[in-house]
């Protein structure tokens, strides 16, 4: 299928040079290909989402084709595969943008300057100490605190990104201070005292 929008010819699927060996298939790409592409471009961000969906469609069309062949009933079942295949599609990068963002929130740290003022009297091994303590926090003690105290972000919005209640997202921030606060009370002495 072409970006334009207009059915291939009944050899190609897709962008490329795929030859279609089942004849109803082929008969239902003519056929049904453009409203199909239209229907799978609403749903999706781009030319290339739809390229990947309709491929799909047409290959689930040629292994496990519909038991009606033809008319309204084959018109549905394309329009269900093709559908969920584009719903599919869109989770897969939903879960994707979300474990990219969860891992961008571990690298951080190191990138970031550190945001509490009482850092920047540290030196250089304290601060890497009071980082692998922050490292050592359960992985949402650890993301909340990061969120609330580098981000200064609300708790509201740290329960929606870790997909808790707004008092888990505070219990879990209180933790993980009252975690960092013990462990680190010795350094903050030493540091003092020096």
């Amino acid at each position: 299928m072409d970006g334009s929008g207009t059915a291939p010819p009944a050899s190609v699927s897709g962008r490329g040079a795929v030859r279609i060996r089942d004849a109803s298939v082929a008969a239902w790409v003519e056929k049904h290909g453009a409203e199909l592409r239209r229907h799978v471009e609403r749903l999706l961000p781009g030319p290339d989402a739809a390229d990947d969906v309709l491929q799909t469609v047409w290959i689930t069309a040629h292994r496990k084709p519909p038991e009606a062949r033809e008319g309204p009933a084959l018109r549905a079942w394309l329009y269900r595969v093709a559908t969920h295949a584009a719903l599919d599609r869109l989770g897969s990068e939903r879960r994707r943008r979300r474990a990219l963002e969860g891992r961008a929130l571990f690298v951080a740290p190191e990138a970031r300057p550190a945001p509490d003022a009482a850092l920047e009297g540290l030196g250089e091994g304290a601060r890497l100490r009071v980082r692998e303590h922050v490292a050592a926090l359960p992985p949402k003690q650890r993301q909340a605190v990061w969120m609330r105290w580098a981000e200064g972000r609300s708790y509201a919005d740290i329960a929606a990104r870790l997909g808790c209640s707004e008092e888990s997202a505070r219990g879990n921030v209180y933790q993980g201070m009252k975690r960092l606060r013990s462990e680190l009370f010795g350094l903050w002495q030493e540091e003092a005292g020096a």
